[in-house]
């Protein structure tokens, strides 16, 4: 008889930003939606609608800092800032297993959070990712690389024949 497993969770999570940690003054990170842009299109002889991939949408980032650094605010208008996700996930009775995203992208928005005296301080930032590999367990399971047009899931680079085709 076979057992139904336990789903792996989150246990534990670091975030670096431009080589920075942020243990313990990251409260919260929100990795990016992956999907595809996609166009309907019905032509002569079809009885229905197909949808069209067209590339990646744009891919955002977001994290709750519980941290005035001010290497947060200089970093306003960068593109191509580092960033690195490490997190350890668990299924119950299993072992851990770790987790590492890498990120780039434009830091494009910094929110302050009302200021308040004798209450938690937090600042949100935002940004616009151009680079996205996750890997879980030492495997890359995907990799985006929108400027130099790389697209891998599960180990198949599905942009390789189109950079082949226009001499990249």
């Amino acid at each position: 008889m076979a057992f139904a497993s336990l789903p792996r969770q989150l246990k534990a999570f670091n975030l670096y930003i431009d080589g920075t940690s942020y243990a313990g003054r990251a409260d919260t990170i929100t990795l990016p939606p992956l999907n595809f842009v996609v166009e309907a299109h019905r032509a002569a002889g079809m009885d229905g609608s197909v949808e069209l991939e067209m590339g990646m949408e744009l891919m955002p980032f977001s994290a709750v800092l519980s941290d005035y650094s001010p290497d947060l605010i200089a970093l306003m208008g960068q593109n191509d800032v580092p960033v690195v996700a490490r997190g350890s996930v668990q299924a119950q009775g299993g072992a851990t297993e770790a987790v590492i995203v890498n990120m780039r992208g434009l830091f494009k928005g910094l929110e302050f959070a009302t200021w308040q005296g004798g209450t938690k301080s937090t600042k949100t930032i935002s940004s616009t990712l151009s680079y996205f590999r996750y890997r879980q367990r030492d495997v890359e399971y995907c990799e985006i690389d929108i400027i130099n047009m790389v697209r891998k899931f599960g180990g198949v680079d599905q942009l390789a024949a189109h950079r082949n085709n226009i001499g990249q």
